[in-house]
């Protein structure tokens, strides 16, 4: 099935910003080795995060779900798995989770994705497991998965993180705890704030020493934890309207997390006006956008829909930093660069980024989604300001696993977007 997208002058309404994806699967790992009940409240409900909740069940923990709560008795670091393998499908986050707590099982686990997650490379993960104790390789020697973990526990000590092992920083945390010695993870620039928001569900003590986390052994506890809603999950809808003549507002409640607060500071270094509040985020009217130099190294995720803005500011605009983006769920700096281009962007690919000269006046064309949803969430930016309409193939199935009502929110805003069978 494709998506036809048509241009758009304005986009107008109220959305609510969904729970985030990463501490929803965050909190359900450390729920799986948490010595208690954990609840988990609010939990973004997508492919991405169920496939968690399922491994949990895999691994021995008991668990109870609802629309609004997910409850799981944690196994206090004892892993107690009745199968020798887990399928975390098409989450990159969620593999690598899986494996890092798997070093805690007493047997051998095998950790599997689809075809599109078997093609990601994942040395520098499995490198940094290893340093750490972790008997873990992959079975191909590409380093993609499938994994196979070994188990036996996991050591610790001390391992120093370049900036693509740094985005593997959650999955090295969530097992580090249980670890027989103290953890020692030397960065380049610590996401101090990212690393706070997820350790304390679990309540641990971490300290930071000279870009140095470390994590003695103790033990998570049980929790009830709400899922803080993101800004940035409605990065789509923000960049849409800051790109046409449009009013938005974004509403949730609680504090911004460490994702959107990079989210806003990149769109704000573009000249994007918006007014932020403790309830709400809005913005109004036409944007005069400019360009802009980003450092992507602490959100590479964002690199896509970053890109579109980039084609509408005037100026050179460079995005760097990026490296990591190329093994995500496509290699996200060609796939955008060469879809961009078919729909006329001025767009220089570069190995850590993209150079972008805009403005420019794009066209709708058939694109590729490349089965990516950061791309294809991008990619329907990017169709809503060109003239024409646009066909996205390979894109539909991948936006149900980071949205949950991505199609419906954009159609409520006034956006001409359907679904659409391919032509024979």
């Amino acid at each position: 099935m494709n998506l036809i997208v048509n241009p758009a002058t304005s986009i107008n309404g109220e959305v609510e910003a969904p729970p985030s994806k990463l501490h929803t699967q965050f909190s359900t790992a450390i729920a799986i080795l948490a010595n208690g009940k954990c609840t988990i409240e609010s939990p973004l409900r997508v492919r991405d995060t169920t496939v968690m909740l399922k491994a949990a069940e895999s691994l021995g923990a008991v668990v109870k779900r609802s629309q609004e709560k997910w409850s799981i008795w944690g196994l206090n670091g004892e892993i107690k798995s009745d199968k020798n393998n887990l399928d975390a499908k098409n989450s990159g986050t969620a593999i690598c989770l899986l494996t890092a707590l798997t070093t805690l099982s007493p047997t051998p686990i095998v950790l599997n994705g689809d075809s599109q997650l078997r093609s990601r490379p994942m040395p520098g993960f499995l490198k940094a497991l290893r340093s750490l104790g972790a008997d873990v390789y992959s079975t191909k020697p590409d380093d993609s998965p499938p994994f196979m973990v070994f188990g036996g526990g996991f050591t610790g000590g001390k391992v120093k993180l370049g900036s693509i092992e740094s985005r593997y920083l959650p999955a090295l945390l969530v097992a580090a705890p249980y670890a027989k010695k103290k953890v020692e993870l030397k960065l380049r620039d610590p996401p101090t704030d990212l690393v706070s928001e997820l350790m304390k569900i679990g309540h641990v003590k971490i300290t930071e020493k000279k870009n140095t986390l470390q994590v003695p052994n103790q033990a998570y506890r049980a929790f009830s934890y709400r899922i803080p809603q993101e800004i940035s999950g409605a990065a789509p809808f923000i960049v849409a309207a800051s790109l046409t003549h449009s009013s938005i507002k974004i509403n949730y409640t609680g504090q911004l997390t460490y994702r959107d607060r990079e989210f806003l500071k990149y769109l704000k270094s573009f000249g994007i006006e918006m007014q932020i509040s403790r309830k709400y985020i809005s913005l109004e009217g036409k944007q005069r956008l400019k360009a802009a130099r980003l450092n992507l190294t602490s959100a590479p995720e964002f690199l896509p829909l970053l890109a579109v803005t980039a084609c509408l500011a005037r100026g050179k605009t460079l995005l760097y930093g990026a490296e990591s983006a190329r093994t995500m769920k496509s290699d996200r700096i060609a796939a955008i660069a060469n879809e961009l281009r078919r729909m006329r962007a001025r767009v220089l690919e570069r190995n850590d980024g993209l150079l972008i000269q805009g403005p420019t006046a794009l066209r709708g064309c058939e694109v590729d989604g490349h089965s990516d949803y950061a791309i294809t969430a991008a990619l329907v930016v990017a169709a809503l300001v060109s003239t024409g309409a646009t066909t996205i193939k390979n894109g539909v199935e991948s936006l149900l696993s980071a949205y949950s009502r991505f199609m419906s929110t954009f159609q409520a805003l006034g956006a001409d977007i359907r679904y659409s069978q391919p032509s024979p």
